[in-house]
């Protein structure tokens, strides 16, 4: 009896093993490595996508061993991204991450009619630019991170902190879904503020040249939009702006850290990348872009105070007391 026990026990070890094994082979979804292709366009914007990386990392992907990243760096000609989401869907990668609207809308063409996941790190209205059908189920396979909403208070910040200025200037892409809707959000609080507006369309490199070469005399202040286009030229916007002592408002916290920029509410590029590693992570055990909702970046007040003494702007404590980042 001892025996027919013993025997029936290994038996049923056997059989629970080979289950085991079928569940692993066949139920079990997850790859053992996976590759994510990456497309960006301000180099700026790098700083995403090493938040990324650690998020990714923290949460078991480790370069190297199960996971690789196909980037040849920041496409500054926009006019190639095209090519570049086409490279990365012919290479098969298993997802595609992307910074800014534009870098996005190349993916989302280059992925028409396929299953290949994308998840953007930084993007300002995706319903509005027609990424996604919603905030709350893409659609798609599509989703990722948003940071649109801030731009009215990020534009009430500037005046509150250079309370002297009458007017902004505004130079942006006209073919950029991201800086044109966030112009028309900020045209309510400008006007509720009586501040007037200088916009200029800046859809080619020789007018942006123009344009940063001769910001106009009246202007008191220059409002950087998330503008990939713009952005790319932004020591050289600061150094035009800073000859005339205007101040600056730039469209994250990074460029207050790093370009002199006077002041920002708005995203941490690495926290946004990290965001967008914890979406890829659910993508990759199986959630499904569609009906993975858009998460919405969480927003800090950055006040740099050496180039606000470059411009010869004091800013009282009040205003500082309210600042999460401040460079001295």
């Amino acid at each position: 009896m001892k025996g027919i026990t013993t025997k029936m026990y290994r038996m049923g070890f056997v059989v629970a093993a080979l289950l085991c094994m079928v569940w692993t082979s066949c139920g079990n979804k997850e790859k053992q490595a996976y590759t994510v292709g990456v497309i960006n366009v301000v180099p700026d914007l790098d700083q995403a996508l090493e938040g990324f990386k650690e998020g990714m990392t923290e949460l078991g992907y480790v370069e190297g061993k199960n996971i690789r990243y196909v980037y040849d760096g920041a496409t500054t000609d926009m006019g190639k991204l095209p090519a570049v989401a086409q490279k990365l869907v012919a290479e098969k990668v298993d997802l595609i991450l992307t910074m800014t609207t534009p870098a996005t809308k190349a993916a989302q063409q280059a992925t028409a009619g396929l299953e290949l996941p994308v998840v953007f790190a930084v993007v300002t209205d995706p319903v509005g630019a027609g990424i996604v059908e919603s905030l709350k189920h893409p659609g798609g396979n599509i989703t990722g991170v948003v940071f649109g909403s801030q731009e009215e208070r990020r534009f009430e910040w500037l005046i509150r902190i250079a309370p002297k200025i009458k007017q902004v200037y505004i130079p942006f892409n006209p073919k950029d879904q991201s800086p044109v809707l966030s112009l028309k959000a900020v045209r309510p609080m400008a006007e509720k503020l009586g501040i007037k507006l200088i916009s200029i369309e800046v859809g080619d490199s020789a007018a942006l040249d123009d344009a940063i070469s001769n910001i106009p005399s009246e202007a008191d202040a220059i409002f950087n939009l998330p503008d990939s286009f713009v952005s790319a030229r932004l020591p050289d916007l600061v150094a035009a702006a800073n000859a005339r002592k205007l101040p600056v408002s730039g469209a994250n916290v990074t460029v207050v850290k790093n370009n002199d920029v006077l002041t920002s509410f708005g995203f941490d590029q690495h926290l946004a990348g990290k965001q967008a590693a914890r979406l890829a992570d659910q993508i990759f055990k199986g959630a499904k872009p569609a009906d993975l909702p858009a998460e919405m970046v969480e927003f800090f007040l950055a006040i740099n105070l050496k180039a606000a003494e470059a411009i010869g702007l004091s800013i009282p404590d009040t205003i500082l007391r309210q600042a999460n980042i401040i460079v001295r």
